[in-house]
């Protein structure tokens, strides 16, 4: 009875802080999107950000989001169990789960711009912009500036501090 109860307890543990990463890469997403420069000719349209395979992430991001804009734009969050068929959007998030779909994520979005954000850490060697990077316990990030300026976008400085450079 007593390893039952201490299992409960370790699991109750566990789905706390996966919550609360959830929350805190939402967050950061929100942050990420603030902080880049996004093409004029998309104004007034929905801000769109695409989270594939992380159902926890998009339903705090769309808590995060809740009438909140990018510059003059309303956001939107969608969902999807693939790096394939996304509708146009401005961010996507590629899950752990799905990390094996980077190499088919980035050469789909190769003609868009897009800032696509990995959850695992050293996409931004395959493609990815910012990737998230866990670290005792503190959610922290790399940023490659050229992958993402390959995708027409540009990121304000103090960003670029906030992360881990990588190149």
């Amino acid at each position: 009875m007593r390893k039952l109860i201490l299992l409960v307890f370790a699991i109750a543990i566990c789905s706390a802080a996966s919550a609360q990463m959830a929350k805190f890469q939402a967050l950061y997403l929100f942050q990420f999107a603030k902080n880049t420069s996004w093409p004029q000719e998309d104004a007034g349209k929905p801000f769109v950000i695409a989270v594939i395979g992380d159902n926890s992430l998009s339903s705090e991001l769309r808590t995060v989001v809740n009438n909140k804009k990018v510059g003059d734009r309303p956001v939107r969050v969608v969902e999807s169990a693939t790096a394939s068929g996304l509708p146009k959007s401005d961010i996507i998030y590629l899950g752990e789960s799905k990390s094996s779909q980077i190499g088919s994520l980035i050469a789909a979005q190769a003609n868009n711009k897009v800032l696509i954000v990995s959850g695992t850490k050293g996409q931004c060697a395959h493609g990815a912009g910012i990737s998230f990077v866990p670290d005792g316990g503190k959610l922290q990030f790399e940023i490659h500036e050229g992958n993402i300026a390959k995708n027409g976008l540009k990121v304000t400085p103090k960003l670029v501090t906030l992360g881990r450079q990588v190149f």
